[in-house]
């Protein structure tokens, strides 16, 4: 395992400098931020940069093969517009207090879903469908719990320490999915844990990957959420989030393993994959394609198989 990087005086520095950044914008007006800011950095993405353009009409002509060109790029844009207002509320996170953060992502079916996981330990799975870094705000929602969010350390450590600032809420814990399960193990019998996972991209590959039907192609997930889930027996949650307006959202979970019912291997993860699948078919832009999401080639006897 890498050693964690420490920061020169100069990242110091510069981190310091753009925490203040973030904070400050974050006190801006709800207008100019989203009013203004939002389509500033649209049309940065869109219209200037044409950031992972190719990418992302690509992944939409897989995913809709039965939607012309013009349709698409209506999507495309819309995906655009959504990103922007992902990055806009991702930086105002920086300045608002839990509270504010509730009522900016209120979960509708909350009193349901904590009498459901009770004082056990738990899964949270999401996808980098709509608010997904509003997420982290679940810890402030089932207080009994700690919400460990999974992330991916960032390369750059001046830019992951600046990442986990703005992520930080009262009773969340974030922790590098390389650390997961030994985070894990030595707290679960400490304070009853919800794990949040986002595990919609792609996987690292491996031989034993499985298969799911996804959007018309074959497509392989990251199934850390199924593996624990089931080797300790923990009920396992999606949530689907619909936007209200700029920046405000509300959401609901949906249980898809109780915890106790048996189930063969990959059946955790093919009811995600279906749910996910639903959401997106239902408001496409919500969902972040310009990831490289299909980079590899299933195996060959899939291949030969219709969709």
């Amino acid at each position: 395992m890498k050693r964690a990087q420490k920061l020169n005086i100069w990242q110091k520095i510069l981190l310091e400098l753009l925490w203040i950044l973030c904070r400050a914008f974050a006190l801006l007006p709800h207008f100019v931020r989203y009013g203004i800011f939002k389509h500033m950095v649209y049309a940065l993405l869109c219209h200037i940069l044409h950031y992972r353009r190719k990418v992302i009409m690509q992944n939409l002509r897989n995913s809709f093969p039965d939607k012309g060109e013009e349709e698409l790029y209506e999507i495309c844009k819309k995906s655009y517009m959504n990103l922007s207002e992902q990055i806009i509320s991702i930086v105002s996170q920086s300045g608002v207090s839990d509270e504010t953060m509730l009522e900016r992502m209120e979960v509708i079916n909350a009193e349901e879903t904590d009498l459901k996981i009770g004082n056990r330990n738990a899964v949270l799975m999401t996808a980098h469908f709509g608010p997904w870094e509003a997420c982290i705000t679940m810890g402030l929602v089932f207080k009994r719990h700690e919400l460990v969010g999974v992330y991916h350390k960032l390369e750059n450590p001046m830019m992951d320490e600046l990442m986990k600032r703005i992520r930080h809420r009262t009773n969340s814990q974030l922790v590098d999915i390389n650390s997961t399960m030994r985070y894990f193990l030595q707290n679960k019998d400490k304070k009853p844990i919800i794990l949040g996972l986002i595990s919609d991209q792609n996987p690292a590959y491996r031989p034993n990957l499985y298969w799911h039907r996804f959007l018309h192609q074959w497509s392989a997930f990251y199934d850390g959420a199924e593996v624990i889930a089931l080797k300790y027996k923990l009920p396992v949650f999606y949530f689907t989030p619909y936007k209200i307006r700029d920046g405000h959202y509300k959401g609901k979970y949906t249980m898809i393993y109780d915890g106790e019912e048996e189930v063969a291997p990959n059946v955790i993860m093919e009811r995600y994959v279906r749910l996910l699948e639903r959401d997106i078919n239902e408001n496409p832009h919500m969902w972040m394609w310009s990831h490289r999401r299909w980079k590899h080639t299933p195996p060959q006897e899939l291949l030969s198989q219709k969709i």
